[in-house]
């Protein structure tokens, strides 16, 4: 009976949760996007809504509408769903010249929903046959997503011509147990923004600013350099904040990387507990926040407050990603002006990969890319296909690129006209070529939670550096199964 009970109880959840999308359609109609209109409006920017392309069936009473849903989690680049309607306006008109009886209207849905929530959904909505057609999503769900027989394989997809000159190495960001299970849809990379007007506060010279980002990347200023200038500008009382960390389950493992450590060996599919590594990485947390340089609670203090405290000449250093210049332009972070445009930013604030720990190493980011992923209970595959493929399109990538600030992902994407023209995202493309990747796991957000909580023990004071490391240890075989000491 109380299985029964708890039965019901999770179909009701289940109604509740994946008819989510469908109450918004009731609640915000879908809006429809003709082809002189243009379906990634910035207006769009952190309100989400629903948007349908318009199909004209006139002078043709044989033809179907197939109806496909796209849904993106992530109201702060819209485009990410809105540049189906675009790509659907393109492949209806090769289905008309092919003399398909057949049209495409899609329902591009952009709708805010944390990581978490979004999971929830995806996976009530997949069991109950409720799924959207095609769901934009960051790379790192693949793993689980696949694992749990929710997706359909697009093994073949990277055959297609508009993804043969896709960057290097991303494939496999896309495939797990030897099937590719989605196509890229941007890039990024996680840099360290730098305050030019408190460098010179600080006397630096304009010369000496505009070198920082070279000498950044060729060792000669290391991350003891950025520290010591993070802690003479605090104790000189020029800013608040010498050093700002964020800790988003990308962000965090960079500093771990920047020290060494390795987390995964993918030959063997197991994660690594790399001990000396770890317990560097703390040393260097624990000491940057005794020191005054670095927040106790930068494990949970938002990156908006971050973000803001930049651009307002109250920061130094602040470890965010390239996109984040899209949010100075457009969410009123700056106390004077409100928003402010790329060419602000480009005077005032400027970026450069993290420094390196150790001059004898190469510099490291992380790169997120998002990706569209398939319900393997679309009832049009083939139709699907086409669309990636047209989604794919070198304008719309830069259309993306251009309204969030981030990086196409295709040579073609990266050599678009309005791309080679926009100041930032020439300024920061080169960052990729020091990518890395978290593990394309099923475990890996398991993974996530475990060096976040083992840094937020480090760093408030709960552990110290080798409690934390046998704590993670531990946690890792509870977790994660057999893993690799080193």
């Amino acid at each position: 009976m109380k299985k029964q009970t708890m039965l019901m109880v999770m179909m009701a959840l289940t109604i509740v949760l994946s008819g989510c999308a469908k109450t918004e359609s009731t609640n915000t109609p879908a809006s429809q996007v003709s082809k002189t209109e243009n379906p990634n409006s910035a207006a769009d920017m952190d309100k989400g809504g629903v948007k349908k392309n318009v199909v004209d069936t006139s002078g043709n009473g044989n033809i179907e509408t197939i109806n496909i849903k796209v849904m993106t989690p992530d109201v702060s680049a819209p485009a990410r769903a809105n540049n189906f309607i675009e790509a659907a306006n393109s492949l209806n008109e090769k289905l008309e010249k092919e003399n398909s009886k057949q049209r495409v209207q899609v329902e591009a849905i952009v709708k805010s929903v944390k990581d978490d929530e979004f999971k929830q959904q995806f996976i009530f909505a997949s069991k109950s046959d409720n799924a959207n057609d095609i769901y934009a999503t960051g790379y790192s769900n693949i793993g689980w997503m696949a694992n749990g027989d929710y997706l359909l394989p697009l093994t073949g997809i990277e055959k297609e011509p508009v993804f043969q000159n896709q960057m290097p190495g991303y494939w496999d960001a896309v495939s797990w147990n030897k099937q590719v299970w989605g196509v890229i849809q941007d890039t990024e990379a996680r840099p360290i923004f730098f305050n030019k007007n408190v460098l010179k506060k600080l006397g630096w010279t304009d010369q000496q600013i505009a070198d920082l980002p070279k000498k950044s990347e060729n060792g000669e200023f290391t991350l003891a350099d950025m520290t010591d200038l993070a802690k003479k500008a605090v104790d000189s009382k020029v800013v608040n904040s010498g050093l700002m960390l964020t800790a988003g389950g990308k962000d965090l493992p960079v500093i771990f990387f920047n020290h060494g450590t390795e987390v995964y060996d993918a030959s063997q599919g197991k994660y690594v507990l790399d001990k000396s590594h770890l317990k560097t990485t703390f040393e260097y947390l624990n000491n940057a926040v005794s020191q005054g340089m670095l927040s106790k609670g930068f494990v949970s203090e938002s990156k908006d407050d971050m973000l803001k405290t930049l651009i307002n000449d109250e920061g130094l250093f602040l470890q965010a990603g390239v996109w984040d210049e899209a949010k100075w332009r457009t969410r009123g972070m700056h106390k004077v002006t409100g928003n402010v445009t790329s060419e602000y930013v480009m005077n005032n604030i400027g970026a450069m990969v993290m420094p390196v720990a150790n001059k004898d190493q190469k510099p490291v980011t992380v790169s997120n890319p998002w990706v569209y992923v398939v319900s393997k209970d679309t009832k049009y595959p083939d139709l699907v296909k086409r669309l990636l493929v047209e989604v794919s399109a070198p304008k719309l990538q830069a259309e993306h690129g251009l309204q969030s600030s981030h990086i196409p992902f295709t040579k073609e994407g990266q050599q678009y006209e309005t791309v080679k023209k926009d100041p930032w995202l020439n300024y920061v493309s080169y960052l990729t070529q020091y990518s890395k990747f978290m593990p394309n796991d099923p475990n890996e957000p398991k993974f996530e939670k475990i060096m976040k909580d083992a840094t937020q023990n480090v760093v408030s004071g709960s552990m110290t550096t080798d409690e934390a490391v046998d704590w993670m240890g531990k946690q890792m075989k509870i977790d994660l199964g057999e893993v690799i000491e080193k």
